[in-house]
């Protein structure tokens, strides 16, 4: 067995639904569950309509690129959301099963562990999948504290130069998860920085990309802020 599996710590979702089952509500009070990011309401008829027409086509694996359609409406979609140039969907689009896979194959596949102790450098609070993915990648990981007395500010200069200097790869959630605080074209541009002085990858998580009150004005994603900075080759 990987002796790195001893390093991880228990769910946080697990803990909680542990705590949940062991409190029951008041009599007539019914609970809403805010620790999981998932639906509280029924699936649109819609949808299931189009599940269950699909049946009869589901009789093979799917491949692991997903459909040429599908890549090419992700495609489309990012250009329009983020007004950049619209992604290849031959090579720089590929559908995964939710972000919790994404983030963490992406560690495994970024970290060269021929190089002396590697850094997975993480915001705190975090999604918990980036410390697993670090510590499975065989990698150390370090923490940027976002504080509410910095406003959740996550500056990359809390780190010391010695830690930056063994850093491979950035995790950057924006919105954040769980603050909701979203990085401006300014941090963006000094977390390219970053990335440019120590040969760091920055994976830039946007898991809540969409949700926003002002449909006029979307948060600021990676790609868009590349973009606004002149920097169009994803380096």
């Amino acid at each position: 067995m990987n002796p790195r599996l001893d390093l991880l710590h228990s769910y946080p979702f697990q803990r909680l639904s542990e705590l949940l089952a062991a409190n029951d509500p008041p009599p007539g009070v019914k609970t809403v569950s805010l620790h999981i990011g998932e639906p509280k309401h029924p699936t649109p008829a819609f949808i299931r309509d189009a599940l269950v027409g699909s049946l009869d086509g589901l009789s093979s694996y799917p491949a692991t690129l997903g459909s040429p359609a599908l890549r090419q409406a992700i495609a489309h979609w990012i250009g329009r959301r983020y007004g950049v140039r619209t992604p290849d969907p031959a090579t720089e689009v590929l559908p995964v099963n939710g972000s919790r896979e994404a983030l963490f194959a992406f560690a495994q596949a970024v970290i060269d562990n021929s190089r002396s102790s590697p850094v997975v450098i993480c915001p705190n609070p975090f999604y918990q999948i980036y410390e697993g993915a670090a510590l499975l990648a065989g990698a150390e990981p370090q923490f940027i504290h976002t504080l509410p007395g910095d406003d959740y500010a996550f500056d990359p200069g809390q780190l010391p130069d010695a830690v930056w200097r063994r850093a491979q790869l950035l995790y950057v959630c924006s919105p954040g998860n769980p603050t909701g605080k979203v990085l401006t074209i300014a941090d963006w541009q000094r977390l390219f920085g970053y990335a440019d002085r120590y040969d760091c990858v920055i994976a830039a998580d946007e898991c809540y990309s969409e949700i926003y009150f002002d449909e006029t004005r979307p948060p600021l994603g990676a790609l868009a802020a590349a973009a606004q900075l002149g920097r169009t080759d994803f380096r």
